[in-house]
């Protein structure tokens, strides 16, 4: 690698592209671990509440193709200041019509728009600015960014509504989205003057016909039905934290912790793993080995009632799936090429929302059916059974093995 062409500018678009994509996140999981507290608030149901996190994956489900559009066509700078607007301006109208939950709604669900603006410029940043050897590195910090912006509403939610009410409580969060929006609109710059080393994802723009290959991308497709399985159960995981522990005597509180435990993990496993990867040049053992470990650690999320032990187990299982996500995405990026990474990332990230609602619609009917959470927990640790050989399947792909 010739270090002369390597801006040193890139770390400073990951400095800024982090704050913004900490603060969608954090809103979009704002109620989840105050979720029966919401509902007494303002006297609706929990389904309802639970709308305000699901708002995300359906908006994203919408919003896919429009912002891998931009991001491929006029750059994943364009991108990053639609998301960055949608989250500091609905941000704040969501804290300033907070009496009325119809409001509430509104406002989320537009703020929950910008994120696919915001998540899927990943893998075009990192090509963008860094040279191969450091992208899923890259990627790696990225995704540790939803991963913060996961962690701070499973801590910050109870604090702040117990001491300061809803209202003040969703002030924070948008004094954090506005000065993120703020972060990004001066300081992100589209690529450098000099293009780093490495493969530059240059060759194909968004259109149908790139769609349609990466279908035909049996690499990819695998690719595509891991990520379908396990960001459908993350996303499902901490949409409903709350409802999944408490039947077992565990607090709002406690599942907070529990919660923040998994993501806290996470944030570490997104950092550590992909340097890893990159510095061994290697994508599946560590997809194979994550997928088949978490099938013993769900099923302590199922039927463990010690909380310290929930606490170990969500911490172990965090780091396991949320440390390989950026090597997944990576490699995604790597088996599509030559498209462009704003299709190939939005596609992977679009199958795991449309999961993700899929599942907890799911997770919700048979848990109300049944009684209990047992039925629907046991069903996600048939899907992860069912992850693992197709894992097993895939490739490295020929960019990793020609760097190696």
């Amino acid at each position: 690698m010739k270090k002369e062409n390597v801006s040193p500018y890139r770390w400073v678009i990951l400095i800024t592209a982090i704050p913004i994509i900490i603060a969608t996140e954090m809103m979009w999981l704002t109620f989840s671990p105050i979720a029966s507290i919401i509902a007494e608030h303002y006297g609706v149901s929990g389904f309802a509440v639970d709308m305000l996190a699901t708002s995300y994956m359906i908006m994203f489900i919408i919003f896919c193709f429009p912002a891998s559009y931009v991001i491929d066509r006029f750059g994943f700078r364009r991108s990053l200041v639609i998301g960055a607007l949608l989250t500091g301006i609905f941000g704040f109208t969501r804290a300033a019509f907070a009496g009325h939950f119809a409001a509430v709604a509104v406002s989320q669900f537009l703020v929950a728009a910008g994120q696919p603006f915001l998540l899927n410029i990943t893998t075009k940043a990192a090509a963008n600015w860094f040279p191969f050897e450091e992208r899923a590195t890259a990627d790696g910090l990225l995704t540790m960014a939803q991963y913060a912006g996961f962690a701070i509403p499973m801590v910050l939610s109870p604090i702040l509504v117990e001491s300061l009410g809803v209202q003040k409580m969703l002030f924070v969060f948008a004094v954090i989205g506005i000065i993120a929006m703020l972060c990004v609109l001066i300081f992100i710059r589209e690529k450098p003057a000099v293009p780093p080393p490495g493969p530059a994802y240059e060759r194909e723009k968004f259109s149908l016909s790139a769609i349609m290959a990466l279908l035909r991308n049996k690499g990819y497709l695998l690719a595509l039905a891991a990520a379908f399985i396990s960001i459908g159960i993350f996303n499902t995981i901490l949409t409903l934290i709350e409802s999944i522990l408490m039947p077992r005597g565990i607090t709002s509180a406690e599942a907070g912790i529990i919660g923040a435990a998994f993501v806290v993990a996470g944030v570490i496993g997104a950092v550590v793993l992909p340097i890893i990867s990159d510095k061994v040049g290697v994508r599946i053992k560590f997809l194979v080995t994550a997928v088949a470990l978490l099938v013993p650690l769900y099923l302590g999320l199922t039927f463990v009632k010690s909380f310290p032990l929930l606490v170990v187990i969500a911490a172990v299982a965090g780091f396991s799936i949320m440390g390989v996500a950026p090597i997944l995405f990576q490699h995604s990026s790597e088996v599509a090429y030559p498209a462009q990474e704003g299709t190939s990332l939005g596609m992977i990230l679009l199958m795991g929302q449309i999961s993700g609602v899929l599942f907890v619609l799911l997770f919700e009917a048979v848990s109300g059916a049944s009684g209990s959470v047992v039925i629907p927990m046991i069903g996600i640790v048939i899907l992860t059974v069912i992850e693992i050989p197709i894992a097993a399947k895939m490739k490295e792909s020929k960019l990793i093995d020609q760097q190696r």
